[in-house]
């Protein structure tokens, strides 16, 4: 047990507490005592009678003087079951790197004190967000018990807010304790929390940085790239066309663009006709204040996130119409997003039409031939 001179008792804001009763021999150690004495007077005194334990624990608390005593004072109180004075303890240790160490100095030792596991799990039912918050690292680093399977049965029922700071706390803690093992719970928690309303985003998020390489100057290797990407694209399959919009946007900022294509069915379901999706695309060529849109409809096998690259040579190849030169290369545009059908596209012509218009150009446009691409 790391035991660092942190000048806890300086730190730990106490107040003064009496004691009277039959165990005063034991209670009075709490401002005498020092290390393994100080726990040891503690340990007789919960024997004693656990009612005084409880109300002396704050003083001994005051008296243990550094992380390493504060930690064995916190687990023989834990170990009598005395659960309410060590959930509190916290707030009283201002210095957060000294929380930090005690929480991961209780968690390491849930293998050899069985009723860590119910303390940190009464914990999450029993204190507010902020206060179990404090209990991170001990979530993290204790191992023993059912820990893992009972954090992992927490994050994979999310709750049915966007937003929950206590689960949240949980989510981050099996990230770290799992890393790129934490995808397959990560994606049933995704799939219910994009159907229930729940931290989709977060989830997300998380699943992202389960991958993550934690050694300096480390990359993603192809292997956590394509878990993580089969995870995704599994989420996206399952939940609604708006969060599976959410999944496709981030695989293709990664330049995950094949797996992000994948996703086009799923994120509009409704204008995918024979396998296939319609866009609206044109080329313009300006000049003396006269413009000329040549528009096509395209059609594509749902398998580009970006049809840009694929129809700029086509669209640069029309004959042009007016009779003065365009300056450099006529503009490319193409519809945000696939259209319900080729009607739509002459509306988007029409929008097109309207914004030279509003720029004092006299716009005449033209049909192309469709382009449909493999």
């Amino acid at each position: 047990m790391l035991r660092p001179a942190l000048g806890l008792a300086a730190l730990l804001v106490l107040p003064a507490a009496a004691h009277a009763g039959k165990c005063d021999a034991h209670a009075s150690k709490a401002t005498s005592a020092k290390g393994a004495a100080l726990v040891s007077a503690f340990k007789s005194l919960v024997a004693c009678d656990k009612g005084e334990a409880e109300m002396a624990y704050d003083e001994f608390m005051k008296g243990s003087g550094d992380v390493g005593t504060l930690v064995d004072l916190s687990l023989t109180a834990i170990d009598g079951k005395l659960f309410t004075p060590v959930w509190n303890m916290m707030e009283k240790v201002p210095d957060y790197s000294a929380r930090d160490e005690i929480a991961k100095g209780v968690g390491e030792a849930c293998g050899d004190h069985a009723d860590v596991v119910p303390f940190l799990k009464g914990a999450y039912f029993g204190l507010g967000a902020v206060p179990f918050g404090q209990w991170d690292d001990a979530l993290v680093s204790c191992s023993g018990g059912d820990m893992n399977s009972w954090i992992e049965s927490v994050v994979s029922k999310p709750p049915t807010s966007s937003y929950d700071e206590k689960y949240n706390t949980m989510l981050k803690a099996y990230v770290k304790r799992q890393r790129g093992d934490a995808l397959p719970a990560l994606s049933k928690a995704a799939i219910a929390a994009g159907t229930n309303g729940g931290p989709f985003a977060a989830i997300l998020e998380k699943m992202n940085e389960a991958v993550q390489p934690t050694g300096f100057g480390e990359t993603l290797s192809d292997a956590d790239r394509k878990r993580l990407e089969d995870s995704l694209v599994e989420v996206a399959n399952n939940v609604s066309a708006e969060n599976a919009s959410q999944v496709a946007d981030r695989l293709f900022n990664a330049g995950a663009e094949s797996a992000a294509a994948s996703l086009l069915p799923a994120v509009y379901p409704d204008r995918v006709q024979g396998g296939r999706l319609t866009y609206g695309v044109a080329s313009v060529e300006s000049c003396d204040k006269q413009a000329f849109i040549h528009y096509a409809v395209v059609t594509d096998p749902a398998k580009r996130w970006s049809i840009l690259a694929d129809i700029e040579k086509p669209l640069r190849a029309y004959k042009p119409k007016l009779k003065c030169t365009t300056e450099g290369p006529w503009p490319i545009l193409a519809t945000e997003e696939p259209l319900m059908s080729k009607a739509g596209v002459a509306d988007w012509v029409k929008e097109q039409t309207g914004k030279w218009e509003g720029n004092g150009f006299e716009v005449k446009s033209k049909e192309e031939k469709a382009i449909d691409l493999n």
